[in-house]
């Protein structure tokens, strides 16, 4: 048996740091500044200490290299707390506050981002009181008396948050009726799931703590998955006609509607997560090994039953889990809608957001008339499949 001192312990330490920051971090700046604050954590330094040497150093840095140190902080092996409080120095990096004042509040904007992905980082790894302090700290900034970050509090932390949008974790899914269509189809759906179940590649691994949790998305991007709908035609011909959910009302950001397919296997967590903007909302039906499943929205336990939706905020922190003595997998079909809320006037004195560049030329009655011809042509290829077979019809 071999014993190491505490100085053997801390130079081991180093060394397969340092192989870490070279293999993520791409300029010398950032691979020196990482290893002198590696340095000081493994050498008993106060974080505090810690951190007023870095500050000054980050914030003389150009902003894009700030960003890559900070990617790298969270990638490489460590305290969680001494990389999370290394992000935050860096979301306060000057041409990062720039854009709290440059951009709206319906735009992705630097320093909330990076506050976001640091008390994420808190949240996954279940650091509660350092996540809940960070949120302190974020709210607290301001300008000429105004908060810039207008986070309500610790259990809502997205990218995007927009003022006056109804907030509440669980919402009556019978605002969505096209729902209980889905649920009473719920195991044809299932059917066609498991026959393409090969298509299921690893969800998130920033976000997996352990097991495995997989994903296949059927509508990303604002565009559907045409290969993955001739796996699951049924299931494409229930839910094409329903998005967009709020026709008309344009975008904050490119995840604001998606339907995604969520598997887990027994022993699988996914740690505490919110979701890019308040303004989504979660349909969550769950079709197989809801009874084996715990999730948890905003600090809240929820049931999960085979056949049933469940229906919360995505800007809620949630996390699920797969008991270890499970039902072998567990399958859920998840949409993201729109906040039944939200319309044009909800973005207020915003001049854009991530995906509509100019919000004062949007045209509602050209995005609906564009949706109209969506609709056509995506009947014209029902009818189309329905002409080779009725088994690729709709049921009556």
């Amino acid at each position: 048996m071999i014993f190491l001192t505490r100085d053997s312990r801390h130079l081991i330490c180093l060394f397969f740091f340092d192989l870490a920051v070279q293999s993520v971090a791409e300029s010398s700046s950032c691979r020196k500044i990482l290893l002198g604050w590696n340095a000081a954590r493994t050498a008993g330094v106060a974080l505090e200490t810690a951190l007023q040497e870095t500050r000054v150093t980050l914030a003389a840095m150009k902003l894009g290299d700030a960003l890559s140190c900070a990617e790298a902080a969270l990638s490489t092996e460590g305290d969680v707390v001494w990389a999370a409080r290394f992000v935050e120095e860096v979301a306060k990096h000057p041409e990062c506050l720039d854009e709290m004042y440059t951009k709206s509040e319906a735009q992705t904007r630097c320093t909330q981002k990076w506050y976001k992905i640091a008390i994420h980082s808190l949240a996954v790894k279940e650091q509660n009181l350092e996540a809940q302090a960070m949120w302190h700290r974020a709210t607290n900034l301001s300008a000429n008396g105004v908060q810039l970050i207008g986070w309500p509090s610790p259990l809502q932390t997205p990218t995007v948050w927009i003022s006056g949008l109804g907030s509440q974790p669980i919402w009556d899914c019978t605002r969505w009726p096209f729902l209980a269509i889905l649920e009473a189809a719920a195991s044809e759906i299932l059917q066609e799931v498991q026959a393409g179940a090969a298509k299921f590649a690893t969800a998130y691994p920033y976000l997996t703590q352990k097991g495995t949790w997989q994903d296949m998305f059927l509508y990303r991007g604002h565009e559907w998955n045409a290969s993955l709908c001739a796996y699951l035609p049924r299931t494409c011909q229930l839910l094409v006609p329903e998005l967009p959910t709020r026709p008309g009302v344009p975008y904050i950001t490119v995840y604001n509607e998606e339907i995604v397919f969520f598997r887990s296997e027994p022993g699988a967590a996914v740690g505490a997560h919110c979701g890019s903007s308040n303004a989504v909302i979660n349909l969550h039906l769950t079709l197989l090994g809801g009874r084996s499943t715990m999730l948890r929205v905003g600090g809240e336990e929820v049931k999960l039953r085979d056949g049933h939706a469940v229906c919360f905020q995505d800007s809620y922190f949630h996390a699920i889990e797969h008991q270890a003595h499970g039902e072998p997998e567990r399958i859920s079909l998840v949409i993201r809608v729109m906040h039944p809320e939200l319309e044009l006037r909800s973005y207020g004195d915003s001049r854009s957001t991530d995906v509509v560049p100019d919000l004062a030329t949007w045209d509602a009655a050209a995005a609906l008339t564009q949706e109209l011809d969506e609709l056509r042509t995506q009947y014209r290829a029902l009818a189309a499949s329905c002409a080779l077979g009725p088994g690729l019809c709709p049921a009556e």
